[in-house]
């Protein structure tokens, strides 16, 4: 039976309930990070062949990011049992989520291969690092830095650079990244417009908003724009 406002010893603003005899919390960030997830799922199947290294690797960023998650969920629901060691498995498929989208937006041929080479070890060192120190101080926060990296450097700077140099396509990879930029501000300043919708839920629904906007990206960039791409001098 569900049961809301359990005798559970957890604080309400957590919207404790009871399932199965389960002292259970955040019903919502269960719900948000699961629709994520199916869409991700839903997404990853749109991505049709031929499989470019920039399509393999968005498809690839799509798997990952829902099995991330929907670990995500699971670690709200259960955080009684497992405290923050039950969100780790949301932050090692987060991070290489982030790795993927990173390598997705340098494997088009505009870049040298040697500067895409340096970029592709950039972005393997910066989200390990980030995720081992996430891991030893159970901080949540080095995650978030190594998602705006990768979002911010990669996908808005190298979209804008290449929406700059004529691909219109990748003005929709611009737009999703500054829709889920307020995400940094939600989650350090704790803005929670409701107790059944709180800054989780608000980031959450700006994620999803954002891999919808990667998607529309992906679809408009098409095989003759990619061949149309040259090496940098």
């Amino acid at each position: 039976m569900f049961i809301l406002n359990t005798l559970c010893e957890i604080s309400p603003d957590k919207l404790p309930f009871t399932w199965l005899g389960l002292c259970l919390q955040e019903p919502m960030a269960l719900v948000t990070n699961w629709l994520i997830a199916l869409t991700s799922v839903y997404l990853y199947f749109q991505i049709k062949k031929p499989y470019s290294n920039f399509r393999s690797h968005w498809r690839k960023f799509y798997f990952y990011f829902a099995i991330s998650t929907f670990f995500g969920g699971l670690g709200h629901l259960l955080f009684n049992y497992f405290d923050v060691f039950g969100k780790f498995p949301c932050w090692f498929f987060g991070v290489i989520a982030s790795f993927h989208a990173g390598k997705a937006m340098i494997s088009v041929n505009m870049l040298t291969t040697s500067l895409q080479r340096k970029l592709t070890i950039l972005l393997f060192l910066k989200g390990f690092i980030l995720f081992v120190i996430g891991v030893i101080t159970g901080e949540f926060i080095f995650i978030m830095i190594d998602a705006i990296l990768s979002y911010l450097l990669f996908c808005l700077g190298f979209g804008a650079y290449y929406w700059r140099k004529g691909y219109d396509s990748f003005k929709f990879t611009v737009y999703a990244v500054i829709i889920l930029f307020p995400s940094l501000f939600i989650f350090l300043l704790k803005l929670n417009p409701h107790l059944w919708f709180n800054k989780d839920d608000l980031s959450h629904v700006l994620m999803l908003l954002t891999i919808i906007f990667f998607y529309i990206g992906i679809r408009k960039f098409t095989k003759f724009e990619s061949q149309e791409f040259k090496p940098l001098n």
